[in-house]
This record gives C-alpha cells, structure tokens and sequence, in this order.
C-alpha cells in the first residue's frame, strides 16, 4: 500500500456557489425545520470561506492529479494541463487531468503515477443527490427523483453537507436538491450525555427490536422526539410503544369477530346522513376525523411526535377505552359493527407509516372492497377527512360524560368500593341544557359508571355520602351500607400519613442544591412531577377524611 503523503491543496472559490444557494434559502424555495436553523445556514454561506478539497483520508474519490517521474527528476519547467481549468501549482511532473494520461504530454513518458490522496469527504457526498441516479446521464430515475422532497438530518452537518448539496445542485442541475431540510435532535441516555460507542452508553436497536418487537421501537422514539429537540432514551421507553401494539391488536381482535364483508363498501358520508346516530357514534367519527385532520397538519409541519402522540391518544383512550366498551350493549347490530369497522379501518391507514408492520398484518385480515382486495396497506390512499362529520357540539357533549363516568370511578376507587358493586349516585346541575344532556343519557352513565340508581336535578347532599364536583355539576355517591366508616377513617389515615412523609423529603430533595445542580433535568422534572401528584392526592385524602367525619 502506498503511503499517503500530503499533495498540493487544491482550493475551490465558494462565494460564486454560495449566492444561488443562499437566495433559494431566503425566497422560500427551501424551508428548514424547525426554522430557527434558517439563521444557522445563512450565517455560515453568508461568511464562506474557500474550501479545501483534499483531505488525508483513506475513502473518496482520488484526487485528478498524477506524477511524471521522467519530467520531475529531468527539471522541465513547463507542464501541460489536459481538460481541466485548474493551472499546476509551479512543481515540475504534475498533470491534472479528467482521465489517467497513458502518456505524460510533455515527454511522452509513460511512468505515471496518481497521487494517493482523496478528495474532502463532503466533496463526494454533495454530488449524493443526483449522483445515486446516474449523473451525468440523463436517467429516468434522475428525471423523477430529483429534485426530491424532503431531507432528514442532523444540525453539525447543515453546512458541511446540507449547504453543499444544494450549491451543487444548483451548479450542476440548475435545480436546488430538496424543498425541506428537517433537522432532528442528537440521542442522549437518560443521564443528557450524547449515546457514543466510545462511552458505551449505547442502545443497540437490533436488541431493542429483539425485546419489545420493531413497531414499538420506531413508535417509541416517535413518540418522544419534539422537534428539533434532543431525545432522552432509555430502554424502558419502548415499553409505550410495544403496550400500544398490544392494546392495538386486542381491540382489533375483538372487532374483527364481528364484521362483515358488506361493511367495506359503506360510504361513511352517506352512512351518517341516513342513520339516527347516538350521542357516542357521533362522537367517536367526529373525533376520528379531528385526529385525522389534526395529524395531517402536523405530518406538513413535521411535527412526528405530536401527530404519534394524537394517534395514541385518540385509538387507545377514546376509541379502545371509551368507544368499545360502549359499544358491547350493542353487540352486533349493524351500526355499531360499521363504525368499529370505518373506525378501525382508517385508524390502521392513519398508523401506517408509524407501525408499519402490525398495521399490515391487522389489514390483512380486514375485509375489503374489490377494487382493495389483496392490497397492502401501504398502497392506500392517506383517509380523507370528512369535516361534515366533525361536531364540536358532540365532542363537548361526550366529553362531559366521560368526564362525569371518570368523577364516578374515582370517587368508586378512593373509596374501595368493588367495580362489580352497583352503587345510586346523585348529580346536582346547574343549567337545563347540563341536565338534558344527562337525561338523555342516563342509561349510558349508569351502566359505564356501574350504578343502580340515578338522579338529576337539584337535590341536598345525602349524609355519609362521597362527593366529587366536575365542571357545572356536583356528584354524590351515598356510602352508607358500602363501607365500615371506622376501618375507612383508619385506611385514610395511613395513607395520608405515607403520603406527607414522602412528600416531606420530595421537598427536601427539591431544595438541596446540590441535587438541582447535578442531576439531570429530567430527573428533577420528574420529581417536579412527583410533587404536584402528591399534592392533588393528599388534597383528596383530606377531603375523603372529612367527608367520612361528617
């Protein structure tokens, strides 16, 4: 192997490079994400310095200068360039060429040799765009592909590779590389520090992929990865995204049992028109096109996280947790079997590209319209928003419901009263429009709240009796004959007791110094956290405490 050895560095003006480049940047052409690097690029094209284009490495294209043993030992002064616009720097026997010269053109010498060196790493890869389809052919791939649409990167290349693509597309193409440049964050361990090989602090994927299954990692960094921010990893985070899989692949186990294959040719917009909905299927189509429309606009903004982070909101808490359960009073009737469908459906294609493959394998196993039937997924159209379904009227109105339910179970949980003991409640509302609501549907409360009796209206406050309060409406919950008041006052008592004691060293922790200065802010945030939790329950004990003392 020949030892390299450094040769003459060749410079290559950037300035006239750098003006196209930095006016595609300022017209818009090209937009970064988030925009703050905008001013990062500029201000590196705006004060450019010529660059060196060679480098002592061992990859990359060789640089185009050869040696002239014959000329350099016999002191010719003059030696010819060949196709080329670079002059040679004054030393005798050096040619610069486009090709290898089988000859030297000044004494027909034929002991020729290239220099060892390489071309700069980032000179190779600015030609990446349009070199990886063919340059300089006219390929058809090139005419397709370029210029392409999005570019994902890391903030410490934006100049030496960001910048220079586009300066060679514009050079070479006559067109910029790529519309949007989206710069993501640098991965960190829990503890802030940068995940390096050399620090072993690393997460290998392919044991990550191995544990929790590939979807939930690539779900899970997703979830967690705000724009342009670092990611803070740890291995228990992908924990989220593989109990999503499992939640995901349940409830459409359960669906699937029930449908049929005529539901894939429903029109869902004339569906809705010609059917007599309840307030819940109007809420869960209306809230499956919120989603939709809401995600749409982050993936445009490339907000990922925000648009992952609605998604599992959307198919965990409000379809799986709410709209589900409701559903089973209606087991097999026709329009709670389509909806799950339509919901389910167009969840699945709304997931894609997240969890690529446990939606392809749910999808597989959906019934289809003809024109579908066999195909992927990923061959589907983006689902089409249907802003007439979307009501914001039903949204607030199911909203209150389940808030109500949610009151209810708290109240149940803190008591320890058992989830299969029916239990009467009372609801005190304020205005008509809150007591019609809860009329309407009080059948759906009783059974989502598990109740045996229900009232609304206005009606004093029952004695021994849990209370909660919940927007406009005040709830209450007889215990007399559920609890042993004497064991309940005791039971609470302990707690609050476990509870102000950790509470006390929370705030200890909180004002040492010491800790603030060298833990991690995530882990001062969570004990941040911590705190107000502690705080809201230790209210509620107090409260649950009176209320048994009254």
């Amino acid at each position: 192997m020949v030892e390299p050895r450094l040769s003459p560095q060749w410079f290559v003006s950037m300035k006239p490079l750098a003006k196209p480049a930095i006016d595609a940047v300022k017209k818009g052409k090209i937009k970064f994400y988030p925009a703050r690097w905008t001013k990062v690029y500029l201000d590196w094209m705006e004060n450019i310095r010529d660059w060196c284009i060679s480098r002592q490495i061992w990859w990359g294209h060789r640089i185009p200068v050869y040696y002239c043993k014959n000329c350099a030992e016999g002191g010719h002064k003059e030696i010819k360039i060949q196709n080329s616009n670079l002059r040679n720097n004054g030393r005798h026997g050096i040619i610069v060429s486009k090709v290898r010269p089988e000859k030297c053109p000044e004494c027909a010498g034929a002991d020729i040799e290239q220099d060892p060196d390489v071309l700069d790493t980032w000179f190779s890869s600015w030609l990446w765009p349009f070199s990886t389809f063919g340059w300089p052919k006219d390929t058809p791939e090139s005419r397709y592909f370029y210029p392409t649409d999005s570019l994902v990167t890391a903030q410490e290349i934006i100049f030496f590779w960001v910048a220079r693509m586009i300066m060679a597309g514009l050079e070479f193409r006559g067109d910029i590389p790529f519309r949007n440049v989206y710069i993501h964050g640098t991965v960190r361990d829990i503890t802030g520090t940068k995940m390096s090989k050399s620090l072993g602090n690393t997460i290998d994927p392919l044991d990550m992929i191995a544990k929790y299954g590939t979807d939930a990692l690539r779900f899970s960094i997703i979830s967690i990865t705000a724009q342009g921010q670092d990611v803070y990893l740890s291995e228990s985070r992908f924990e989220l995204g593989r109990n999503f899989a499992n939640k995901l692949w349940n409830a459409s186990r359960f669906i699937l049992a029930g449908i049929k294959d005529e539901y894939a040719n429903t029109d869902m917009c004339a569906f809705f028109k010609a059917e007599s909905l309840t307030l819940p299927e109007r809420w869960i189509l209306s809230r499956l096109y919120s989603t939709l429309d809401y995600v749409g606009r982050c993936l445009e903004q490339y907000k990922f996280n925000e648009a992952a982070n609605a998604i599992y909101e959307f198919i965990w808490h409000e379809f799986c947790d709410w709209y589900i359960e409701i559903s089973k009073a209606t087991a097999g009737e026709r329009v709670s079997q389509v909806i799950l469908y339509k919901v389910l459906e167009k969840s699945l294609r709304m997931l894609h590209p997240f969890m690529p493959f446990i939606t392809e394998e749910i999808w597989q196993k959906l019934p289809r319209g003809k024109d579908q039937s066999g195909r992927s997924v990923m061959a589907q159209p983006w689902p089409h928003v249907q802003k007439n379904i979307i009501s914001a009227e039903a949204e607030e109105s199911m909203e209150s419901i389940i808030r109500l339910v949610t009151a209810i179970r708290n109240i149940r949980s803190v008591w320890g009263i058992e989830p299969r003991t029916e239990v009467p409640a009372i609801i005190n509302v304020q205005n008509a429009h809150e007591e019609k609501l809860l009329v309407g549907n009080a059948s759906l409360v009783m059974r989502m709240a598990k109740l045996s009796d229900l009232k609304i209206g206005k009606h004093p406050r029952p004695k021994n009796a849990a209370t909660g309060i919940e927007g406009g409406m005040e709830i209450y919950v007889p215990l007399e004959g559920l609890i042993d008041f004497e064991k309940e006052r005791q039971r609470l008592g302990r707690d609050l007791s476990k509870m102000e004691s950790e509470m006390k060293g929370l705030n200890g922790r909180l004002k040492d110094k010491n800790f603030l200065s060298k833990a991690p802010e995530e882990v001062i945030g969570k004990q941040r956290q911590r705190k107000a939790e502690l705080a809201g329950q230790i209210s509620k004990l107090k409260d649950s405490i009176k209320e048994v003392d009254a």
